[in-house]
């Protein structure tokens, strides 16, 4: 699998490429893009923080396997954080009008409203909220609409647990 970097048109190819035979790619971000990336989480994160003591992460996915197993993988890393998971758009925009949270980890796939189009209604209302686009659907088309209106994109294919950890770390205080 080649993997290719996405952030602000990098393009560079990094990674495993092995075996030369898998033509097929992912994107993701190299290893310096994903340190700026954390550094950019990090100040943003900050700046969130002076008006909250503790971190609110929504998580937004329809398989509830998934947004269960990294809602446990979340708290067992950051107990001190709060996590709110909904499993539609629908629910997941009332929970952000009640509460607005300061991560939001998004599917794009979601039954009703799709985390796009939610997404883009989120960031006109709230736009300081940090939304990242976590998927399987590692597309171009929703690679340049997370560029206009995520803060990030990561594959659910291409990014570890640990990258994962290590972009909310990043936002801790």
């Amino acid at each position: 699998m080649i993997q290719i970097c996405s952030y602000k048109g990098c393009g560079i190819v990094y990674g495993e490429k092995e075996p030369l035979t898998d033509k097929r790619e992912t994107h993701g971000l190299c290893p310096k893009h994903f340190e700026i990336s954390i550094s950019e989480m990090r100040a943003e994160m900050e700046r969130l923080m002076q008006r909250r003591s503790c971190p609110k992460i929504l998580i937004v996915e329809d398989s509830t396997l998934f947004r269960q197993l990294l809602k446990e993988a979340l708290h067992d890393r950051f107990p001190s954080i709060e996590i709110i998971e909904a499993g539609d758009g629908e629910k997941a925009f009332q929970e952000i009008e009640t509460s607005p949270p300061d991560l939001i980890f998004m599917d794009i796939r979601l039954p009703g409203e799709n985390g796009l189009e939610l997404t883009q209604k989120v960031k006109a209302r709230y736009p300081n909220i940090i939304v990242v686009i976590l998927t399987g659907y590692d597309l171009p088309e929703f690679r340049e609409f997370s560029k206009q209106y995520a803060d990030y994109f990561f594959s659910k294919d291409s990014s570890t647990r640990e990258n994962i950890f290590t972009a909310v770390q990043s936002m801790l205080p």
